[in-house]
């Protein structure tokens, strides 16, 4: 029932946050936003879940705006945790719910998005009017939980790109495993190479090639579905998902990939970063490490056959 405001819902899982964006998104059918703990503000919060309080509050936030009271959504995610509990994965969540005027809720949610300077890139919804920067400028509106650019493990990636020189893109094959939005993949073809990507989720397809469109860049092939056994050898291959998924395309990688063939991983949990290493660093030398809270990102370059 359509009310005169509406309730915004943080939720701050103490750990596995990709499984809990997975949860929220089935369960809302609706968008979600993301953002940093720190860029909220203080509130009151609460903690719903088992053993897995934190003593200080988690570094992700997911934001659910919706015009219908969080109770059924709360207790849901109290069933999750148990869930997850009893698969030894103890893990809690704290929460905190404001109301809003509904007039605002347009406005609302596009002051919540600003632009973001990220290495070479000046990354910008297409709600904010036009800026003279020297930067290569991405248009990006936000769509369910794809990125643009405001999350740690996307952001390393575009500083990884930026520190490179020119000649590391231009002319060059690169792939985007997990596209999302595309956006890693637009700025690989706004350096000038020519572009594949795909992803499982025919939603992120779509969006992908409206954001191609909207930046007036040319995708040189994209398909649904991930890195099956490829005959084309790519320059680059940039994967930012979770680790787990990361780990079992490695053989699917080291297929894509040739002498020199440049890797970039990010999406990858701390906890998670030796394993990962343990795995890639079978066929490829790490050239970069990047740490941001408990995100990293790895840039390697593969290994002479």
């Amino acid at each position: 029932m359509q009310t005169g405001f509406y309730f915004k819902t943080l939720i701050l899982p103490t750990a596995y946050p990709d499984l809990f964006a997975d949860f929220l998104l089935d369960f809302t059918q609706e968008a979600i936003e993301e953002d940093c703990v720190s860029n909220l503000g203080d509130h009151p919060y609460q903690y719903t879940g088992g053993s897995g309080q934190a003593h200080v509050l988690p570094h992700v936030a997911y934001i659910v705006y919706s015009n219908q009271e969080p109770s059924a959504l709360l207790q849901s995610l109290e069933g999750f945790c148990q869930t997850l509990g009893d698969q030894d994965l103890p893990v809690g969540f704290y929460h905190h719910t404001s109301t809003h005027p509904n007039l605002d809720w347009i406005s609302a949610y596009q002051q919540s998005i600003q632009p973001i300077a990220c290495g070479q890139f000046y990354i910008t919804p297409s709600w904010i009017p036009p800026t003279d920067t020297p930067l290569r400028v991405l248009t990006l509106d936000p769509s369910l939980a794809f990125g643009t650019g405001h999350h740690e493990s996307t952001r390393m990636l575009l500083e990884s790109f930026s520190s490179m020189p020119a000649k590391t893109f231009k002319g060059k094959l690169a792939l985007d495993v997990g596209c999302g939005s595309g956006i890693l993949g637009l700025a690989l073809a706004s350096l000038g190479a020519c572009v594949h990507l795909c992803d499982i989720d025919p939603l992120a397809i779509e969006e992908t090639q409206k954001n191609f469109v909207r930046n007036h860049l040319n995708i040189g092939r994209i398909w649904q579905g991930s890195l099956e056994q490829q005959a084309v050898s790519y320059d680059l291959i940039a994967i930012n998902i979770v680790a787990d998924v990361i780990l079992g395309l490695y053989p699917s990688v080291l297929q894509a990939s040739h002498a020199d063939t440049l890797l970039f991983l990010s999406g990858i949990l701390d906890c998670h970063v030796h394993a990962v290493l343990e795995r890639y660093t079978q066929g490829f030398e790490l050239l970069e490490q990047k740490i941001e809270n408990e995100w990293v990102g790895l840039s390697l370059r593969a290994k002479p056959s």
